[in-house]
């Protein structure tokens, strides 16, 4: 990424100040005319599965005909994956002349604005400028508060799994969590829930679904039939209709149930969105670091940006299953996150651990992640992937994972 391109935005905190309604970033959309009210949306909000089900969706809307936008974070590899159009990154030319158009409202504002609320607002600018017919949205953090609610035109909402996740912002009870991301339903509009939350969450959210007059859908897992599942892939029938993934794990089939849910909303509006479009759509979607295999064997290797309990407990079951060994694991993982309960759920499964740190801001110390691992070394980024690749050799298996932060900061040094 273009230098200036980051100079610009580490002059702002990822967080930006504290935020209890929408007002800041209203504000910022006004004077930069509101491109948002001229786009329609998919809004999704959830703790896990939202980049899978939001690529699941643009996927299906591109081949169908319809120019998409598709806005996602954190970013993996580099800043401008964040913001999509039919699959392809915003570049850094449309990047820098976007920034120098909003540069002059941030410099003259002593608003404590987010590296999140500037991605975003670049990212409606772009859609809006790029004459999309739907933008795939993703929230950044929770729902209610989060800078992407400000949107008026949307054609559903969905609402992916709920777990324990940056409790210290959306709060401590299941409950609290679930308020936060119900905040993205409008009056009227159709809730799209992931089938598998637990009773506490999906009360909060069939209480302001109704709230707000709209109609809830849960996929109905009655009419599901999981054929196979395996590293390559999952398939499996819905309400008598064949469908398959190439991304694998079984979470990544209850998250296809709720992208085909969504679809059904979605195509009273956008026609051409049909069945076959949605099968071609989430058959061939690929989500970077999600219990991605980016090698098959001598060793497989394994990217997986888990890090929450939830998801760590999707990679935990899904390597379980594979007959590599030795399971290795390049470990890291921000200090913000409940990394213990992580570890505890991930460690078993791990025969050699070699953990690092301080590629990200707050990360936690190597020393303290090497403690939940039966065998594990400290090692320079600069080196672990060597290192882990080499140990790992023909036969085992390695995994890379506990934050999306991981892969970019490896692909530095000619890993991940």
């Amino acid at each position: 990424m273009n230098g200036e391109i980051v100079n610009f935005l580490e002059r702002y905190t990822k967080s930006g100040t504290p935020v209890n309604n929408l007002s800041r970033f209203s504000s910022l959309m006004d004077r930069l005319g509101n491109p948002q009210d001229s786009l329609k949306f998919v809004h999704v909000a959830g703790t896990n599965g939202k980049g899978s089900v939001c690529r699941m969706l643009a996927n299906s809307l591109t081949l169908a005909g319809y120019n998409t936008g598709e806005f996602t974070s954190p970013f993996i590899y580099r800043y401008n994956d964040r913001i999509k159009i039919n699959g392809e990154e915003i570049t850094d030319n449309e990047l820098m002349s976007l920034i120098s158009e909003i540069r002059p409202i941030l410099d003259s504002s002593t608003e404590g604005y987010s590296q999140f609320e500037i991605t975003n607002a670049i990212a409606f600018l772009h859609f809006a400028r790029k004459g999309c017919d739907i933008v795939v949205l993703e929230t950044g953090l929770g729902g209610l508060y989060d800078s992407t609610n400000i949107i008026k035109n949307n054609v559903c909402s969905v609402i992916m799994s709920i777990s324990y996740d940056h409790t210290d912002i959306l709060g401590e009870k299941l409950s609290d969590i679930a308020f936060q991301k119900a905040g993205i339903i409008k009056d009227e509009c159709p809730v799209v829930l992931y089938p598998m939350n637990p009773p506490e969450a999906n009360s909060v959210i069939n209480m302001y679904a109704a709230i707000h007059g709209s109609k809830l859908v849960t996929p109905d897992l009655t009419k599901l039939k999981i054929v196979r599942s395996r590293p390559d892939g999952t398939a499996f029938t819905y309400k008598l209709r064949d469908y398959a993934t190439t991304m694998p794990g079984n979470h990544q089939i209850y998250n296809a149930l709720t992208a085909i849910e969504a679809a059904g909303i979605i195509r009273k509006k956008f026609k051409k969105l049909t069945d076959k479009r949605v099968f071609e759509g989430i058959s061939t979607a690929q989500m970077p670091s999600r219990c991605q295999i980016v090698r098959q064997k001598d060793p497989m290797i394994i990217i997986d940006g888990a890090h929450n309990p939830e998801g760590m407990t999707a990679l935990a079951d899904f390597i379980s299953t594979l007959p590599q060994y030795p399971k290795v694991m390049i470990c890291g993982m921000n200090a913000s996150k409940d990394w213990q309960t992580c570890l505890s759920i991930i460690s078993p499964h791990i025969d050699k651990a070699y953990c690092i740190d301080g590629f990200c801001p707050n990360t936690v110390f190597s020393p303290r992640l090497a403690e939940w691992f039966r065998d594990s070394e400290c090692v320079p980024i600069s080196e672990v992937y060597h290192r882990a690749y080499a140990y790992a050799s023909s036969g085992g298996l390695l995994v890379i994972g506990g934050s999306l932060y991981i892969p970019s900061a490896l692909n530095k040094f000619g890993g991940g």
